[in-house]
């Protein structure tokens, strides 16, 4: 009996052997229980639409704001100081070309035209005189040298007379001095006319500079009264009467509402096409909406300058008939239609994948290719869309124009049936949302 006991406590269970055996216990459940067949998820197919990938020539197009002026633009004011004492029109009156807008004080500039007036007659008389003096000057040396010439007969019959002994010596000195003295007088009165050419050359100076200040009175006296440079509307009338204006001084504005434009900014990238496009004489027409109406318009200069911290350059556009009433410094929309590009794709915005990526069908699946964005335009029914080239795309590709959030090559698709969808409606109802 006691070696049974003994027996039985050697083979008393520990709690390691517990745990193994349980364990073991376990693993044979586990293993032995029915097996269950395996559920395969099928792939999701992401529903999207496509557009055949035919290339064709298109032109492309440039939503820009544009600003109207006016090439004939001008703000009128004052080129003389003087009081105002009429104002003949108000803010938005029609003149025409000619008509007198204001009326300034004259008496100064009429006074000053007098002056100038009296200098001018005063010089004419100096001249007067002068050209009576070198006249009567240039008698007096025709006569001085007949003189000159009686002189020299007798100064050679004295010298004659004494060789014969006929004379005195003291006679042929005499007439000697009298050849000199008279030789002298013959010279003095050439000096004389040639200082009397000199200051008729003076005085002649001096009246074309006094015709000049005369004329210039004469202008003062005009522009006291203003008159308008060509036809057009007034506007931004700022003179009242009594107001003492100076040189300079802003009166008024007047622009011409037949010769207006429209000044717009067109990106730095398109401007070397857009100025080829000019040189060679293509048209580069345009819309501009005013007042819920199009306008058509057409490009005819670039700015030669990039503006500063801009990248766009000035691009002007005339319209073919402007609005009427059309105020200054508006600013319009303008739909700007480039010289068409050759061998294009137009597609969605949505299409597009950062700036030169889109995705292709490939079989049912996303195949990615590069592209070169061109440039973009708005298609008829009012769509924005990127112009794409590339060599990767043949015409019998088609491109997916449903922005899918998990792009990605090789992801399954399925073409929609039933035309274009909508992506956001393709969220609501599931699709397209991975796991769902």
């Amino acid at each position: 009996m006691k070696q049974i006991k003994t027996l039985f406590a050697r083979l008393r269970p520990g709690p390691i052997t517990v745990l193994i055996g349980a364990i073991v216990a376990a693993a044979a459940l586990v293993m032995s229980r029915p097996q269950r067949p395996a559920i395969e998820i099928p792939e999701k197919a992401w529903s999207v639409d496509v557009i055949p990938a035919v290339p064709s020539a298109i032109r492309p197009t440039l939503e820009l704001y544009a600003r109207i002026e006016s090439p004939q633009d001008a703000r009128l004011s004052a080129a003389v100081e003087a009081d105002i004492l009429v104002v003949l029109v108000q803010d938005g009156d029609t003149v025409a070309a000619g008509d007198e807008l204001l009326v300034l004080d004259d008496r100064d500039a009429r006074f000053e035209l007098l002056q100038r007036d009296a200098d001018v007659q005063e010089i004419r008389a100096q001249i007067n005189l002068e050209e009576q003096r070198l006249r009567r000057n240039k008698e007096s040396l025709f006569k001085e040298r007949e003189l000159l010439e009686l002189t020299v007969s007798n100064a050679e019959r004295a010298r004659s007379l004494y060789k014969d002994n006929l004379v005195s010596l003291s006679n042929v000195d005499d007439t000697a001095e009298e050849l000199k003295r008279q030789e002298l007088a013959v010279t003095s009165r050439q000096l004389i006319i040639e200082e009397s050419d000199i200051r008729k050359q003076q005085l002649t100076a001096q009246l074309q500079r006094a015709k000049a200040l005369r004329d210039k009175a004469q202008l003062s006296l005009d522009r006291t009264r203003l008159v308008a440079p060509f036809a057009g509307v007034i506007s931004e009338v700022d003179a009242s009467v009594g107001d003492r204006v100076r040189i300079g001084d802003e009166l008024m504005r007047l622009h011409n509402p037949e010769a207006l434009e429209l000044r717009t900014q067109v990106p730095t990238r398109f401007a070397a096409r857009v100025r080829d496009a000019l040189s060679a004489g293509v048209r580069i027409g345009a819309n501009a909406e005013f007042s819920g109406a199009d306008y058509p318009a057409v490009l005819t200069r670039l700015s030669g300058q990039t503006r500063e911290g801009s990248g766009s350059v000035d691009a002007y556009l005339v319209f073919d008939a402007p609005p009427q009433e059309a105020p200054l410094g508006s600013t319009v929309p303008v739909l700007l239609s480039l010289p068409a590009e050759v061998d294009v794709i137009a597609v969605p915005a949505e299409a597009l994948y950062g700036r030169n990526r889109v995705y292709k069908l490939a079989g049912d699946r996303m195949a990615a290719v590069d592209v070169d964005r061109v440039g973009e335009r708005v298609s008829a029914d009012g769509r924005s869309e990127v112009l794409i080239r590339s060599s990767q795309l043949t015409s019998d590709d088609r491109i997916i124009t449903t922005k899918v959030s998990s792009a990605t090559n090789g992801l399954l698709v399925r073409i929609r049936q039933g035309g274009p969808g909508d992506s956001d409606a393709m969220l609501a109802a599931g699709e397209g949302r991975p796991g769902s």
